[in-house]
């Protein structure tokens, strides 16, 4: 389901392979490292999120493309499926190498950190 992420990737167009929406549970037991970004805003945050995520609300997305690293594999979560999904096609025209988290950060299957 998610083989791209061990090193599969090809930029360009998304194939059949590259899945857009992953699982949390699939995605931890792959041991791929991960950045994740949170969308969600600064007060939602802070409610939970997932330990060792970067906070870039949805709305600031595309003006701090720079701090996203080129190389390494993106998470995007936000409180929906729907918004997470439109920053990681958002991304992928970009370049990066992005999924989205299922079902949002109730996909996550560990606990949240504050």
């Amino acid at each position: 389901m998610i083989e791209w992420l061990k090193g599969q990737f090809k930029r360009g167009p998304r194939t059949a392979r590259e899945p857009l929406d992953v699982d949390g549970r699939a995605l931890l037991s792959s041991g791929q490292r991960y950045f994740v970004v949170d969308l969600r805003d600064l007060s939602r945050y802070r409610q939970g999120h997932i330990k060792g995520s970067h906070l870039i609300p949805y709305v600031e997305l595309q003006k701090r493309l720079h701090e996203l690293p080129a190389k390494e594999p993106i998470l995007t979560v936000d409180a929906s499926e729907r918004r997470g999904r439109q920053a990681a096609k958002l991304l992928r025209s970009y370049g990066y190498r992005a999924v989205n988290l299922r079902g949002g950060i109730q996909g996550w299957p560990e606990k949240l950190v504050k």
